[in-house]
């Protein structure tokens, strides 16, 4: 789903909030959780999961021994239970 898909479905439901109010919400929603990852921190978002980021600083090796140290950056995602369920009841096609 792109962004301005989550946009317009959100404005549907909420028909007192224009498209920008909406726009603006999830502008600011993005802004705090980036600075939430970026300090090491988790977002915790209800029924969905928590999503974390992780960072490795790595010793290179190999053909990669030329750049010394290299940062690993992974994001990590953890479904609830909830999640999980609705997941596994949906058919495969």
């Amino acid at each position: 789903m792109y962004h301005r898909d989550v946009i317009a479905r959100i404005a549907r439901r909420l028909p007192h909030r224009t498209q920008r109010d909406v726009a603006e919400v999830i502008e600011v929603l993005t802004e705090v959780w980036s600075k939430e990852l970026v300090k090491g921190e988790e977002i915790i978002v209800p029924d969905i999961g928590r999503l974390s980021i992780e960072v490795q600083d790595m010793k290179a090796g190999g053909a990669l021994d030329k750049y010394g140290r290299l940062r690993r950056v992974y994001g990590r995602f953890r479904p609830t239970e909830n999640l999980k369920e609705r997941l596994q009841e949906v058919e495969l096609e």
